[in-house]
Formats: structure tokens, sequence, C-alpha cells
């Protein structure tokens, strides 16, 4: 699988320097995105993969949701498929609001407490998060790999951590240094404790304190916006 990451920044983030959140996932054959926050539907269309197959909401946070909206327009312009969305339940009156304030676009959302799904080779499936809203962690599998995408969560959090041990690559929050689980996220202190090194990437990282993460984070891997990993 190939991952590139289109907004790696956290709710906080200020300015452009990072995008809200949101992974591009490539199978062979079939691709996914977890998650389209401000920006992240700016990258898609920057480097031209407007027409993937189905999205993934790991929450109703406007940082992780909101670029889906003009993600739409884009695609009724070009003529693109009709987009699935998997979201947990409330998406669809969201999208339901904008419609009736007239604006022509359309999505198909299924909607449930953990969202799953098989989307040509790859398989999906969703475990509870641990935020101050109810969310959602992915797992992702080709058959040969599999993939953790936490979206928000505070840890410890017991099912992303079982999870964790069974996964090839864990992509998880990093909104602090020190402690931010007041706000339902996780520090980096944290994920140091709780993850190995050589798994882990980091993401959802505040563009204001980038430079004092890196320092502290020496060795692990840091995501940008634009990076582009194979697992």
């Amino acid at each position: 699988m190939k991952i590139i990451f289109l907004g790696t920044g956290a709710g906080a983030t200020f300015g452009s320097r990072r995008m809200k959140a949101g992974i591009y996932v490539k199978g062979e054959k079939t691709s996914v995105v977890l998650d389209m926050g401000t920006g992240a539907n700016f990258k898609l269309e920057d480097i031209g993969l407007l027409d993937f197959s189905a999205l993934f909401i790991t929450h109703l946070h406007i940082d992780h949701f909101n670029g889906i909206f003009d993600h739409l327009v884009q695609r009724k312009l070009k003529g693109l498929q009709t987009l699935r969305i998997y979201s947990p339940k409330g998406l669809t009156e969201v999208l339901n609001t904008y419609i009736k304030s007239g604006n022509n676009i359309y999505a198909e959302v299924i909607e449930s407490d953990l969202p799953s799904a098989e989307i040509g080779e790859l398989q999906i499936y969703s475990v509870k998060g641990c935020h101050s809203i109810y969310d959602v962690a992915y797992v992702i599998s080709d058959g040969k790999k599999k993939i953790l995408y936490t979206g928000d969560t505070a840890e410890p959090c017991e099912d992303i951590l079982k999870e964790s041990e069974k996964v090839d690559l864990v992509i998880h929050e990093s909104s602090c240094i020190d402690d931010c689980s007041k706000w339902g996220h996780t520090s980096l202190k944290q994920l140091m404790e709780l993850f190995p090194r050589k798994k882990l990437i980091l993401t959802h990282i505040p563009a204001q304190i980038e430079d004092e993460i890196k320092n502290f984070a020496k060795g692990y891997n840091i995501a940008f916006d634009g990076f582009i990993m194979d697992v």
C-alpha cells in the first residue's frame, strides 16, 4: 500500500503550513481517503487524485470533515462517480443542511457506530477511539500489510492499543508534547512510551509547535503534507 498524507495539522493549527487531517491510501487497484479536513481536499486536487473509491470519517469535529463539501462540488463539476462516505452517525444531517441551503452536491453516506467495508482489495474496519466526542480509528489491510489510523484519541485507549499490536504501521495523532488529555488528545511523551518507534508515524501536529515536536522526537517519523510512504 502507498500512503500520501494530505493534511497533517491539528485542529488548533493556524495558517496553511499544515492542512487539516486527511490521508490517501492506495492499494494495487483501489484507493480510499481517511478524513478530509480543510485543505486536505486541495491537496487531492494539487496531486490529481480526485477520483478515489470511498471516504472514511473518524468523527465529526470540523478539522476532520470540513473539506468534504468543496470536494463534492469538484466531483460534480468533473462528472465523477457518486462518492460513498462511511462515518459515525451525524454526517448525513450536516450534509443535508448544505443541500437544503441551496448547494447542489450529493454523496452516498453510510453511517454506523463502527463503520467497515471491503473496497476492492482493501478491507477496512473500525474500533472505538477515546476522544472528547464519539470517534473511531480505522484499520486498513490489503491482505499483505495492515495500517492503523487513529484519528483523534486520548491514550491509553484500550481498543486502539490492542489493534496496534496487530498492525505494521500506526499513524497516530500527536497534538501536544506534555498533556492534552482534557481535550481528548494524546501527547508526544505518551506516544513514545506506548508505541514502538519503528512502526509509528506522527501526525495531527499543531503547526505552531512543529519545531518543538521535531526537536523532542528526533529519530521518529513525523509526517508532513505531501509525505509519501510505501508500506
